[in-house]
């Protein structure tokens, strides 16, 4: 019996060594140039400040490449990572797509762009208001059901697909209007500012 504990004490010693010889497994690799197939915009708001100024965030994201692209973004609150809106992005080879994540009449937030990138479901001109369906009801995580849960959170940008220049998807999300990401993001700016004038 005493041999038996010490060959499982031995055996388990030696696993624990070679656990420790082997380093860790890389699930995620950074690319050093900031390319890659997943972005991640850490925190929105869309909150005031003390004098009641609402904040508003502005997300471009480029396609590098020579390829047309398929993407998911996905919008997630805050308080529990709770979708509040999701659309499929179809960016054409070395397209930028922006868009502004603005305050909403409905309490919470709404995505805004000006952009001529197809959208799947089509964002409507004035923007398209962020939901609560993923924490009310039947999904209750006990968190509270209001909208203003929405007014801070993350974006999740996944790639989907790749499409080569002569496919039919590339062709059709191919934009013949190219607006330089600058001049949405001064649009967005001023309308800012014109909003906080006229709530003074």
């Amino acid at each position: 019996m005493n041999t038996f504990k010490r060959k499982s004490l031995y055996a388990a010693l030696a696993g624990v060594s070679a656990l420790g010889v082997t380093g860790a497994a890389q699930a995620v690799n950074l690319n050093p140039d900031g390319l890659g197939q997943v972005l991640i915009y850490p925190y929105y708001t869309t909150r005031a400040d003390a004098g009641g100024n609402a904040y508003t965030s502005l997300l471009s994201v480029v396609n590098t490449t020579s390829s047309a692209k398929a993407v998911k973004v996905r919008f997630l609150e805050g308080k529990n990572s709770r979708e509040v809106l999701d659309f499929n992005l179809f960016l054409s080879k070395h397209d930028v797509w922006t868009a502004a994540i603005l305050p909403s009449s409905t309490g919470g937030a709404l995505v805004g762009t000006l952009d001529k990138s197809c959208t799947l479901p089509p964002i409507p001109a004035g923007g398209q208001n962020f939901v609560n369906f993923a924490y009310t009801g039947s999904n209750s995580d006990k968190g509270g059901t209001s909208l203003d849960r929405t007014k801070e959170g993350y974006v999740e940008i996944i790639e989907m697909a790749t499409f080569t220049t002569s496919s039919t998807t590339s062709q059709i999300v191919t934009h013949v209007i190219v607006l330089l990401a600058y001049s949405i993001a001064a649009y967005y700016v001023a309308v800012v500012l014109t909003r906080r004038r006229l709530l003074k």
